[in-house]
Formats: structure tokens, C-alpha cells, sequence
């Protein structure tokens, strides 16, 4: 069984990550940067979805993320997305609140490689102001916050806790390469390592699926290059579209929304079961500005969730 630990970490207790006080590439983020290159080159992958019946949700998950986020478990959507590149779904849940509907959810999270998705165990929609988090392998997102590079960062963050028992942004090779580079991308990942890391995650798959790569982006990247050659030496083969999972968490324990839940005759619900459980991880929320969306990549994700629904993949 792989189980992943920090020494002292508790779950929603944040680490003490240290600020890098380093000079920054892009002064307005990298959303305004990357995203209209996400939107046309990472690819949706193909997928069916399950609604549970209302009054059952996995337990660490929805029941106290709700919590932790002041709403309340009862008003969460909870649903199974099966994409055709993993033989086990991935459990959705959604507060009717959230800003992200669940084709957003499912659209997004769906254009990551599987081999990224396949380190991430629930994701989570609630209200809020356009932030997100990384809990113990689930990812969350707080408000507005529709785009690729944000569901890239987030889920960037699961890879970097888990991938190599280890967390990579936290390595020694990675610490050394923040201070033999001339630069960081942007504000956000002067936060600390793991802010860094995954921001250069961001930009190392802007540099794989996009024809000309960093090139095309900015002429003076290479300010981060040692920092970016170390996180495609821990991870870029995870963040190669294309394949199918070969790994999977197990999903968590299921409860009911709560004591006002009556009894009820339930159909069966699809969960992967039998499989390793996560081990502690958190990455506190922060808010994510200037984001690019795309609401001509929204109505097409609406159609061609309803035609793969349909089981006509010929029209999607």
C-alpha cells in the first residue's frame, strides 16, 4: 500500500513554507498568459456521469471540506465522472452554490492528463471569493476560478505531494534550483517552494502542448530554466497527455449528509474501493487573479457532455 506522510502535518494545518523574495517574469499572473493556449490544446478526454442520490457523501471530502468552508454538507451535489482513459470513476461533489457548474468541473479537470488526474482522489466545488486548496489528495476550488491553468496548479499540487513519496517542491534539487535561477514566474510563486513548483508546473505544460513551446511566451523563461528541468525531471512523464491510469486512489469512506438524512432504499453507487489511501497534505487557499475564461469552451463542454451522455461520441 503507498502511503505518503509528513512528519507533523495535520490535515487543514498549513506547513510552514518560507517566501523567496525573488524576482518575478510575469507581473499579472500567468492565467492572461497560458490559458488561451490550454483552452485549445489540452484536449478533453471523453467521459459519462453518475448522480448519487441525494444524502450520502465521502466522508473526509465533501462532509467536512463543507464544513471547513461555513456551508452545509446537505446542499452538496454528489456525482461519478468515468472518463474513458481510467477503468475507475473519480466522485464529484459540488455545492448548488459554487460558481463552477459540473460541466466546468468535469470539462477541466478531464483536460488534464490522466497521469496527473490518476493522483488526485475527490474534487470539490464550493462557494467563494476565486480561490483554491489541496487536501490530502483532493483538490478544492472556492468561487470562480474556471480555468486550465488554476485546475493545472491544484492538481499540480497532488503530484508534488505524492508522486515520489516525497514531496519534490520540498527536495533539495528543487530548493537549489530556485537559487541558481535568476527568477520565479510570478507573484504567486514567490509565496514559498510549493507555490514555485507548481506555477513552473503550469509553464512546463504550457511548453508541452503548446506548438513552439515557452519560446512563443516569452523570450527571457529561461530566468527559471534549472527550476523548471527539476520539476520535468520528478514529473513530466505524469504530465504527457495521452495513456490510460495506472494508479488510483481509494475513494473515501461514505456517510450521510448529516442526522436529517432519513432512510432510504439507495441504488448502487460506483466507488473505487480496495485501493491506497492518501496520507496527509495541505496546501492553503489562495486566491487566484486575472484569470482568462472562456465561455465559447463552456458551451461546447455543455454539448459535448450531452452527446457523450447520449453515447454519441461521433458529435462531441
Amino acid at each position: 500500500m503507498f502511503i505518503f506522510s509528513i512528519t507533523g502535518a495535520l490535515a487543514l494545518a498549513a506547513p510552514a513554507f518560507a517566501a523567496l523574495g525573488r524576482p518575478i517574469l510575469f507581473s499579472d499572473g500567468l492565467s492572461p498568459h497560458v490559458d488561451a493556449s490550454f483552452w485549445a490544446h489540452l484536449n478533453p478526454t471523453q467521459s459519462t456521469v453518475s448522480q448519487w442520490d441525494w444524502g450520502y457523501t465521502p466522508q473526509q471530502t465533501c462532509f467536512n471540506n463543507a464544513n471547513s468552508n461555513g456551508v452545509s454538507p446537505y446542499d452538496f451535489e454528489i456525482f461519478a465522472v468515468k472518463y474513458t482513459d481510467c477503468g475507475n470513476a473519480w466522485v464529484f461533489c459540488r455545492h448548488h452554490n459554487a460558481a463552477l457548474s459540473q460541466i466546468d468541473m468535469i470539462d477541466l479537470f478531464g483536460r488534464l492528463p490522466v497521469h496527473e488526474r490518476q493522483w488526485v482522489r475527490h474534487v470539490i466545488a464550493v462557494p467563494g471569493g476565486g480561490s483554491a486548496y489541496m487536501s490530502n489528495a483532493d483538490v478544492v476550488f472556492q468561487g470562480p476560478v474556471g480555468t486550465p491553468s488554476v485546475f493545472q496548479h491544484e492538481v499540480g499540487h497532488a503530484v508534488d505531494f505524492y508522486k515520489n513519496s516525497v514531496r519534490s517542491s520540498g527536495t533539495s534539487k528543487f530548493l537549489n534550483a530556485i537559487q541558481q535561477d535568476s527568477c520565479v514566474p510570478d507573484n504567486y510563486a514567490n509565496s514559498n517552494e510549493v507555490e514555485d513548483y507548481t506555477q513552473v508546473g503550469v509553464l512546463s505544460m504550457y511548453e508541452i502542448v503548446t506548438p513552439g513551446g515557452l519560446d512563443t511566451l516569452n523570450a527571457n523563461w529561461r530566468c527559471f530554466i534549472n527550476q523548471k528541468h527539476a520539476l520535468d525531471d520528478f514529473q513530466r512523464d505524469n504530465m504527457t497527455p495521452g495513456g490510460s491510469c495506472t494508479r488510483r486512489w481509494a475513494d473515501d469512506v461514505k456517510v450521510k449528509m448529516g442526522p436529517a438524512v432519513p432512510r432510504q432504499k439507495r441504488a448502487p453507487i460506483e466507488e473505487a474501493s480496495g485501493l491506497p489511501v492518501p496520507g496527509p497534505s495541505y496546501v492553503a487557499p489562495h486566491v487566484h487573479k486575472n484569470l482568462v475564461f472562456n465561455a465559447t469552451e463552456q458551451l461546447k463542454a455543455k454539448e459535448r457532455q450531452a452527446a457523450w451522455q447520449k453515447g454519441d461520441a461521433a458529435t462531441a
